[in-house]
C-alpha cells in the first residue's frame, strides 16, 4: 500500500507544480484498490505522511523518482487539450473579427483573457482576418501615449492584426451617415438638457425636438454654434419602448475637449453604439465577441443596423471575469504612477500585460488560460493558479536552475573533503545544456535563514556538494544520497547579490556567481524558491518573481 500511495503522490506532485494533493491521491488509491474503502482513515494517515515527504522534494527530484518507480505514470491521463468551440455562421476564409480598445491605458489581463485573445484566435481558427480598431472618439479620455502602448502590448503577446484602424481618422464617414439619417427623419438633433430628457424617458414621453429639428440644426452643430451639452443627435425610436435604453438613444454629441490627435478640429463626436455600427459594417466584421454587460449596446446597435438597412454581424456575449486582489481603476493607477507609488505600467503589482510579461508569464500561457475560460455567459472567478499552472508547464523545460539563498546564514563545514568547486547540470532533464560551476569555500557557506531555522541539528543534503548535520558549525556526514533526506540550496564565496521582486515585497539574498552571466529577459528557476524573469544584471542580479 505504501508503494501504491507513494507513486500516486509523486504523480500528482509532478502534474501539479511539485505539490501533491492528499484528496486527489486518495481518489487514485481507492480507484485502484477498492477494498481499502473500509480503511479510509488508515489510508488517509499514510497519504498525509507520503505527501509531506514528497512535497519536500524538488520538482526535478519528484520526476526522477516517479520515472524510477512508475514510469508509466509520467504520461498524464487527460482529455485532449481544450480547443475553441465551433461558432455559428462561420465560413473558412470569411470570418473577420475585431478588437476595439480605447487609448485610456495599456492592455491588462481582462483584455487578454477575453476580448483580445478570443477575437484573434477565432480569426485564426477559420483562416480569416483580425482587425484592431482604436476607439478614440472620446477626446476627454483618449491619451496619446496609449496608442502605441496598445500596439506594443499586442506585439508582445504575438498577436498580429491584419489591419489597424484609428476611429478619429474616420470622422467624415460618421458625419456622412448621420446626415443621411437626419434627412430620412430617423435621427434628430435634441436640445433637451440631460435631466429633462431623463424625466421624459422615465415618463415615456416624446420631446418637442423630434419633429422640429433637422439638417439645419445638424449643420449648426458641425459649425460649433452649440456648446457641449446643448445639443445631441438621437436615433428616433419610440419613447414607449419596453427597454428604456432603446428610447431615443444618443448617437453623436458635442465635446469641446481637445483631442490628442485632432486637436480642436472636430466638435461633434460619435458615441460608441453609432461609430461601432458604421465601422463594423464598412470593415466587413462578421463576428463580434464581447462581454454580456454589452447586451444593451447590442440591442441599440441592432436598431441602427435595421435603420441603415445593413446585415447585423453575429454577436456572441461572454461572462465577466472577476479578478482576485487589488481592484484599481485606470485613473487611480495613473495618479499612483505620477505620485511614484507605482514605478510605471509594468510595475509587477499591476495586472497589466506589461507587468505579467515582466514577471515571466509567457504569451502561450495567457492564450491557454483564455481558451480555458472559454465563451461561457456565466461569470468566472479567476484564480492565479490557473494561469500559473499553464505557465509552469511551458517554462519548466526552458528555465535553467540556479541556487539562491534568501536572508543568508553563514555556516562553516567541518571534515569536508577538500574541493574548490562542484559542477551541477544547468537543467537536470537536459544534461546536453551543460553544467554550471559553483565555487566551494567550506569556511563560508550560506544557506537560507528559513532552512537554517527549520533543519538546524538535522542531517540535510547541500545539493551537489554533500550531506551535513546543519548548524553554525556543520559536520560533514558523507555524500550518499538518501531519498528521505531534505535537500537545500546553498552558495559559497564568491557569490552575487540577488534581489527578488514579488508583488508583495522585495526579497534579498545571495546567488551562485554564474548568475552574473544571465541576460535581462531570461526566465530561470530559483531552486525551491520559484520561477522568475531576470530584470537586470549589474552589481546585483534582479529577478521579478512569477510563481512557485
Amino acid at each position: 500500500m505504501k508503494k501504491l500511495i507513494l507513486k500516486y503522490c509523486l504523480q500528482n506532485a509532478v502534474f501539479y507544480g511539485g505539490k501533491a494533493n492528499p484528496k486527489a491521491v486518495l481518489g487514485k488509491v481507492l480507484a485502484e484498490r477498492p477494498e481499502l474503502r473500509g480503511k479510509v482513515s488508515e489510508v488517509g494517515k499514510e497519504i498525509e505522511e507520503a505527501v509531506k515527504k514528497v512535497n519536500t522534494m524538488s520538482l526535478d527530484e519528484q520526476k526522477r523518482e516517479l520515472e524510477k518507480i512508475a514510469p508509466e505514470l509520467m504520461v498524464k491521463e487527460e482529455k485532449e487539450e481544450k480547443d475553441l468551440p465551433e461558432i455559428p455562421k462561420a465560413e473558412k476564409g470569411k470570418v473577420i473579427t475585431r478588437f476595439a480598445p480605447a487609448p485610456t491605458g495599456p492592455l491588462h489581463i481582462s483584455h487578454v483573457l477575453r476580448a483580445v485573445t478570443i477575437n484573434y484566435l477565432y480569426a485564426k481558427k477559420y483562416k480569416g482576418r483580425f482587425f484592431v480598431r482604436i476607439d478614440d472618439t472620446d477626446p476627454a479620455t483618449a491619451e496619446e501615449e496609449f496608442y502605441d502602448m496598445i500596439l506594443e502590448d499586442l506585439e508582445a503577446l504575438n498577436i498580429k492584426p491584419d489591419k489597424v484602424f484609428i476611429q478619429s481618422g474616420r470622422m467624415e464617414r460618421y458625419y456622412k451617415y448621420a446626415e443621411e439619417m437626419i434627412r430620412k427623419g430617423l435621427f434628430y438633433v435634441c436640445f433637451c438638457r440631460a435631466e429633462k430628457f431623463r424625466e421624459l424617458k422615465l415618463k415615456k414621453k416624446e420631446c418637442e425636438c423630434r419633429e422640429s429639428s433637422g439638417v439645419r440644426e445638424w449643420k449648426e452643430m458641425l459649425k460649433g454654434n452649440y456648446k457641449e451639452g446643448e445639443a445631441v443627435v438621437r436615433m428616433k425610436t419610440s419613447m414607449k419602448e419596453e427597454n428604456p435604453v432603446l428610447r431615443d438613444p444618443p448617437m453623436l454629441r458635442i465635446s469641446e475637449h481637445p483631442h490628442p490627435r485632432k486637436g480642436k478640429k472636430y466638435k461633434v463626436w460619435p458615441l460608441y453604439n453609432y461609430a461601432s455600427v458604421i465601422d463594423d459594417h464598412e470593415m466587413g466584421i462578421t463576428h463580434i465577441f464581447r462581454g454580456k454587460e454589452h447586451e444593451n449596446n447590442t440591442r441599440i446597435q441592432e436598431r441602427v443596423y435595421m435603420y441603415m438597412g445593413w446585415k447585423t454581424p453575429m454577436v456572441i456575449n461572454f461572462g465577466m471575469i472577476h479578478l482576485p486582489g487589488m481592484k484599481l481603476h485606470k485613473r487611480d493607477i495613473k495618479e499612483m504612477i505620477r505620485s511614484g507609488k507605482f514605478s510605471g505600467w509594468d510595475d509587477i503589482r499591476l495586472h497589466t500585460v506589461r507587468a505579467l510579461l515582466r514577471r515571466g508569464f509567457v504569451p502561450e500561457a495567457l492564450e491557454k488560460t483564455a481558451i480555458q475560460c472559454g465563451l461561457s455567459k456565466s461569470d468566472i472567478r479567476f484564480t492565479w493558479e490557473i494561469l500559473e499552472g499553464h505557465n509552469r508547464k511551458i517554462i519548466d523545460s526552458r528555465a535553467n536552475r540556479y541556487m539562491v539563498v534568501i536572508e543568508p546564514v553563514r555556516i562553516s563545514i567541518q571534515n569536508a573533503p577538500e574541493t574548490e568547486k562542484v559542477e551541477i547540470d544547468l537543467h537536470p532533464s537536459f544534461p546536453e545544456r551543460g553544467k554550471k560551476t559553483v565555487p566551494v569555500n567550506t569556511e563560508k557557506v550560506f544557506v537560507s535563514k528559513e532552512d537554517f531555522e527549520k533543519f538546524k541539528g538535522k542531517e540535510v543534503r547541500l545539493k551537489g556538494m554533500g550531506n551535513v548535520k546543519l548548524g553554525k558549525t556543520a559536520e560533514y556526514t558523507g555524500n550518499k544520497i538518501k531519498r528521505e533526506m531534505q535537500k537545500i540550496q546553498w552558495v559559497s564565496e564568491p557569490n552575487v547579490r540577488v534581489e527578488i521582486l514579488t508583488p508583495e515585497k522585495t526579497l534579498t539574498g545571495l546567488g551562485e556567481p554564474e548568475m552574473k552571466k544571465l541576460k535581462t529577459g531570461e526566465i530561470i528557476q530559483m531552486e525551491r524558491t520559484g520561477f522568475g524573469r531576470v530584470d537586470g544584471v549589474k552589481e546585483k542580479v534582479t529577478v521579478c518573481f512569477a510563481h512557485k
